[in-house]
């Protein structure tokens, strides 16, 4: 079984992050942490002893991030679309993710950027925003059969 986290928009809150570490690995080490942006950074902070770690540049990381804006990939077997959602109009509603995601093939679409959690199949594509990590330590973790198969795990507010 491999264990994937995920945070969204830390915005540099330290103390936040390892809380949410602490709250995704209550059962058992990362395998891997996915970041969707606003601070993209702070993956080298949070994931550093992670065997892989990945993010997205959100709409407060500047041009000066290295981050990619989009991401596709497979962990474990699950297409995952990764974005921080700004560009798409997550604050008005998620269908155009959602169906951007479905056009590329993904099973889990991860975005931050609304600060709100959210956990909901749309367009055949579970549409997974851990909400913000900044002052809550909001996060998600995602437990990955290795088949393609997966349970959803949302940790949000005090745990």
């Amino acid at each position: 079984m491999k264990r994937i986290g995920v945070i969204s928009d830390s915005h540099g809150d330290r103390g936040q992050m390892e809380f949410a570490l602490m709250k995704m690995e209550a059962e058992g080490r990362l395998d891997c942490l996915i970041h969707c942006g606003d601070v993209a950074d702070d993956v080298d902070f949070i994931g550093g002893n992670i065997l892989q770690a990945v993010a997205v540049r959100g709409n407060c990381d500047g041009w000066m991030s290295e981050a990619p804006l989009d991401r596709e990939l497979n962990i474990a077997g699950i297409n995952f679309f990764i974005t921080h959602g700004h560009r798409y109009g997550v604050k008005s509603d998620v269908y155009t993710l959602a169906d951007i995601a479905a056009a590329k093939g993904a099973q889990i679409c991860c975005f931050g950027h609304t600060h709100v959690p959210y956990c909901e199949y749309q367009r055949g594509v579970l549409m997974l925003n851990p909400g913000a990590c900044y002052g809550r330590a909001n996060c998600a973790l995602i437990l990955a059969d290795g088949r393609g198969g997966f349970d959803v795990r949302m940790l949000t507010g005090d745990y």
